[in-house]
């Protein structure tokens, strides 16, 4: 029994390890994916920067030129590639084109995109989420300079949240979701489809922006949970299966929090293959008590304690006068108590003698 209440202690550390490395799994998977699509879109709005006559229709200031050279295109990616928005600036932070929406332009971002404005001042590429008035999107921009070197304004491609966690899914079986604040999205995403900030979305102060299953992640994370600063973890139980819940604050680029991100893996398979062990430990513990139970009355009773309650009666009798009753034949005695059976028959002879 110690050494099945040893196994299974050994078991629950075993479990609770391969649920560390569970959590520690979605942290770096996310955290990978997520700069890949950073990386993703900075590279899409680099190949586009580079076309000459893009180049030429934007430093021009053309327009028109520029919408017909990118539009197309971009409607065309827009889908395949799950560009969410594309958009061309003039300093400081001025829309110019916006692929997405071409009729809106003209008003400047610089005082709720940080990053976009540090574009501009600093002349090098940036990267990172952010909210603009089409929504939440992983963002990578690139400024554009004319023939002399001088800034003509910058280029940037947002790419959709979903496939970050679509491809968690895929790969590693995490469900997600992403919730964004939505006093921000009020004031900022002015252009985002109206059932999207709706009270079924709503979490907490936040908006539930994005989930690869709706209905699970309603379920394991609530209002509660979403109000963190700082990575946390929680277990919670749907439907009888239990999950383990990684939630992981998410920042733009001026590293104030604008959501959280709820990644969620089953831990069914690790609870099923725990209880199985604990059935296996306690039949092991079930198996060894009766081979003991069985070594005490074969070996100890049948070899030892029997033949010694034999010869403490025919020692009795001796000390009584009785010399009658020889002991059994030695070898039928283990060797303990071949010295004593022989002693009693020496006291025996004697006494007859």
């Amino acid at each position: 029994v110690a050494i099945t209440g040893l196994a299974q202690f050994l078991t629950s550390r075993l479990v609770k390890a391969a649920h560390e490395g569970d959590y520690e799994l979605m942290r770096n998977a996310f955290a990978s994916s997520l700069k890949a699509m950073e990386d993703e879109a900075t590279s899409d709005a680099e190949i586009v920067a580079s076309i000459p006559s893009v180049r030429k229709a934007f430093i021009g200031r053309d327009r028109a030129a520029l919408q017909a050279e990118t539009v197309g295109m971009f409607r065309t990616i827009e889908p395949k590639y799950a560009i969410d928005q594309a958009q061309f600036h003039v300093p400081p932070g001025v829309s110019f084109l916006r692929l997405h929406s071409p009729e809106k332009f003209g008003d400047d971002q610089t005082s709720y995109r940080p990053m976009l404005a540090e574009v501009h001042h600093e002349k090098s590429l940036r990267k990172g989420t952010a909210i603009t008035k089409g929504g939440p999107a992983i963002f990578g921009i690139v400024p554009i300079l004319d023939d002399k070197g001088q800034l003509a304004g910058s280029f940037e491609m947002g790419l959709e949240f979903g496939p970050v966690l679509k491809e968690l899914k895929t790969a590693y079986g995490i469900e997600g979701a992403v919730f964004f604040e939505e006093k921000q999205l009020r004031e900022i995403a002015t252009d985002l489809e109206p059932d999207i900030i709706t009270p079924k979305n709503r979490v907490g102060k936040y908006i539930r922006y994005y989930a690869t299953h709706p209905d699970l992640m309603g379920a394991v994370v609530t209002d509660r949970d979403v109000e963190i600063t700082e990575a946390r973890r929680l277990e919670r139980t749907v439907a009888r299966s239990p999950w383990g819940v990684q939630l992981v604050p998410l920042y733009n680029y001026a590293n104030k929090q604008i959501g959280v991100v709820a990644l969620a893996t089953s831990f069914a398979e690790d609870k099923a293959l725990a209880g199985r062990s604990l059935v296996w430990q306690m039949l092991a513990a079930v198996f060894g008590v009766v081979v003991i139970a069985g070594v005490v009355l074969v070996a100890i009773r049948g070899l030892l304690l029997a033949p010694l309650a034999s010869l403490t009666d025919r020692m009795t009798a001796l000390a009584a006068g009785d010399a009658s009753r020889p002991a059994e034949p030695l070898e039928d005695y283990c060797d303990e108590l071949q010295k004593l059976a022989s002693g009693y028959e020496k006291l025996r002879g004697q006494k007859q003698a």
